[in-house]
């Protein structure tokens, strides 16, 4: 339950921010833009969040973030939104997301995160 209540969170900050930038300044498809924010979504919960946040601390897990939320939107919106989406507002998208991400890390390492999980290779 935990888990789920992480991920609503973390899409509907994806989502608010994607769809600002991208759907009502730049005018990508809406149903497009959502379905790109939850693939980003689902991945950088698993890489930024499970794998990342859990081995190395939040600024490093927030800049990776940001990196791989740049590359995710960069590459995928060509598939995704039928356009590309040029790389400066690929990169202040995941910007204003990493802000996002610095708080969501916060949460996730205090309320989701157990503290088995954030032992690198056990007791």
């Amino acid at each position: 339950m935990k888990h789920l209540r992480a991920l609503v969170i973390k899409s509907l900050m994806i989502t608010l921010v994607l769809v600002t930038l991208l759907t009502m300044f730049n005018g990508y498809p809406l149903l497009n833009t959502i379905f790109l924010s939850l693939l980003i979504t689902g991945l950088a919960y698993v890489i930024g969040d499970l794998l990342i946040l859990q081995r190395a601390n939040n600024t490093v897990s927030t800049v990776a973030d940001i990196a791989l939320c740049t590359l995710k939107i960069w590459v995928l919106a060509p598939f995704i939104l039928g356009a590309a989406v040029p790389f400066s507002l690929a990169f202040i998208s995941a910007l204003l997301i990493g802000g996002g991400e610095w708080f969501f890390h916060k949460y996730m390492a205090g309320t989701v995160l157990d503290e088995e999980d954030d032992l690198v290779g056990g007791h």
